[in-house]
C-alpha cells in the first residue's frame, strides 16, 4: 500500500512539473513580446493607437482581458509550484518511512532466522542425546544379561564409584571456580585500595605544590599552570558495551560449562534485569545471529561481530533470543543499541561475553576500555 501511494505521488509530481513547464513557456513568450514592444509599454501603445473613443474602449477591454489572463496564469503558476513542493516533501517523507520499514523488516527476519537456527541446533542435540541414550541402554542390557549375580553386584559398585568420582570432579571444578572468583574479588578490592591511596597521595602532593607555588616567582606559577592544562593521553577508541560488573577477565581458566581448563578470550560482564548491549565503537556488522555449530560462533548463542577498520573487531555473545537490533552489512555508531544481555549458548547465567580482536587475534579488552 505504501509503495502504491509513493508511486501515485511520483506520477502527480511529474504531471505538475509538466504543467508548470508549459505555463512558464507562455509567460516567457508574453514577457518577450512586452519587452519587444518597448520595455513594458506595449499595452499603452495599443490604447494610444485608438482612432476614436469607441475604439479606445474596445482596446481597453482587450488589454484588461490580457492582463487578467496573465495574472491568472501567474497565480496558477505560484499555486502549482507550492503544490509541487508539498508533494515532493510528502514523497521524500514516504521514501524515508519505506526505508525505515525495510530495515525493521530485515531485523525481524534476521531474528526469526536466528531463532530457527537455535531450534534446529537444540533438536539435533536432543536427537543425538536420545540416540546415544538408546545405544547405551541396549549395550547395558546386553552386558547385564551376560553377567552373573556376583558380576552384576561388582558392576553396580563400579557404577556407584564412577558416579562418586564424577561428583567429586564437579565439586572440585566448582571450588576452583569459586576460588577464581574470590581471587578476582580480592584483586579488585586491592586495586580499589591502591586507587584510593593514589588519590590521597595526589591530594597531599597537590596541597604541597600549592604551598610552594604561593611563595614561588610568577614565571614558575605560569609554568605550572601551563603544565596543568596539557591534554591527557588516556583516551580510548572503545566504550564499555554494557552495564554490570566484571566476573571473568581475559585469562586461562576452567570452563564452567565443560569443566575443561582453557583460554578465556574476552571479558564477562554480568548483572540482572533487562540490560541493553551497545556497540563499543562505530563500524560495520559482520555477523548477527545464532552461533550454530560449524558457523565459527558455536557456543556463543546469539552473537554480534562488528568490524571497526584498522584491523580491529569486537564480538558480543550470549545475548537474549530475539533481541538483536542489527543485521550483517549494517553500519552502526558507537553507543548504538545492538541487543539485550542474555544467557544463550554455553552459559551458566545472564552475562555479556565481550571480545576485542586485532587482525583476527583475541586481545585483552581491559587496556582498551
Amino acid at each position: 500500500m505504501s509503495k502504491k501511494k509513493a508511486k501515485q505521488l511520483k506520477s502527480e509530481i511529474a504531471d505538475l512539473k509538466d504543467e508548470i513547464k508549459q505555463r512558464k513557456g507562455v509567460l516567457d513568450k508574453r514577457a518577450r513580446a512586452i519587452q519587444t514592444n518597448g520595455n513594458g509599454q506595449g499595452y499603452l501603445n495599443v490604447l494610444l493607437q485608438a482612432e476614436d473613443f469607441s475604439d479606445f474602449i474596445g482596446r481597453a477591454n482587450i488589454v484588461k482581458q490580457i492582463v487578467n489572463a496573465d495574472q491568472e496564469i501567474m497565480k496558477k503558476q505560484k499555486e502549482d509550484q507550492a503544490l509541487l513542493k508539498e508533494k515532493q516533501d510528502a514523497s521524500l517523507k514516504k521514501l524515508t518511512e519505506l526505508n525505515q520499514l525495510a530495515t525493521q523488516i530485515a531485523v525481524t527476519k534476521n531474528n526469526l532466522v536466528s531463532q530457527k537456527a537455535e531450534q534446529d541446533d537444540l533438536l539435533l542435540a536432543l536427537a543425538t542425546k536420545k540416540d546415544k541414550t538408546n545405544k547405551e541402554k541396549a549395550i547395558l542390557e546386553t552386558e547385564r544379561a551376560n553377567l552373573s549375580a556376583e558380576e552384576q553386584k561388582v558392576a553396580a559398585n563400579l557404577t556407584a564409584a564412577y558416579a562418586e568420582e564424577q561428583r567429586k570432579k564437579e565439586e572440585a571444578a566448582k571450588k576452583r571456580l569459586a576460588e577464581a572468583k574470590r581471587q578476582q574479588a580480592l584483586a579488585a578490592a586491592e586495586a580499589r585500595a591502591k586507587t584510593v591511596a593514589r588519590k590521597a597521595e595526589t591530594t597531599t602532593r597537590g596541597n604541597s605544590v600549592a604551598k610552594s607555588e604561593a611563595t614561588a616567582p610568577v614565571e614558575s606559577a605560569a609554568s605550572s599552570a601551563s603544565s596543568a592544562s596539557a591534554p591527557s593521553s588516556s583516551g580510548s577508541m572503545f566504550i564499555k558495551p554494557a552495564a554490570g560488573i566484571l566476573t571473568s577477565g581475559f585469562s586461562e581458566r576452567t570452563n564452567p560449562v565443560t569443566g575443561q581448563y582453557e583460554s578465556h578470550k574476552g571479558q564477562d560482564i554480568s548483572t540482572g534485569g533487562t540490560v541493553p548491549v551497545s556497540a563499543a565503537a562505530s563500524g560495520t556488522v559482520v555477523f548477527a545471529g545464532y552461533g550454530a555449530p560449524g558457523s565459527g560462533y558455536g557456543g556463543y548463542g546469539y552473537v554480534v561481530e562488528i568490524d571497526h577498520g584498522n584491523g580491529y573487531q569486537t564480538l558480543y555473545a550470549h545475548m537474549r533470543a530475539g533481541s538483536l537490533n542489527v543485521v550483517a552489512g549494517q553500519r552502526v555508531m558507537q553507543g548504538q543499541n545492538i541487543g539485550i544481555m542474555g544467557s544463550t549458548g554455553q552459559s551458566t547465567g545472564q552475562h555479556l561475553h565481550f571480545e576485542i580482536h586485532q587482525n583476527g587475534v583475541p586481545i585483552n579488552p581491559a587496556p582498551y576500555l
